[in-house]
């Protein structure tokens, strides 16, 4: 009985580990595509301002695409898989909390 137990426990980590590295693979081929709009929206912001309105919106996506950005590199700083020796209930809130804080950056992404 504690060997199924056991058993189940570490199949139940290794699916929310994989939950979490199936969005951060998804978040990471974004990345690409969000480096090359900030280059181009650089290089838009670097031009005359013929409309203030179109300035301030690009501003604004400027500032949505580097908090994109920088909660990716926070994340994956402090993201940390080697759960050796933790027992598995913290293992279990750790990688719910992990999952939570990679949503996150997938929204920002997408926004």
């Amino acid at each position: 009985m504690v060997i199924i137990a056991c058993s189940d426990n570490k199949k139940q980590e290794k699916e929310l580990l994989n939950n979490i590295l199936k969005v951060h693979d998804k978040v990471m081929a974004k990345d690409e595509a969000l480096m090359k709009n900030k280059m181009a929206l650089d290089s838009l912001l670097k031009l005359p301002a013929k409309d203030t309105a179109e300035k301030t919106n690009m501003k604004t996506l400027e500032l949505k695409l580097n908090a994109a950005e920088e909660s990716m590199e926070t994340w994956m700083q402090k993201f940390d898989p080697d759960v050796t020796n933790k027992p598995h209930d913290e293992i279990v809130k750790y990688y719910d909390d992990q999952q939570k804080a990679i949503m996150s950056v997938d929204s920002l992404m997408n926004a």
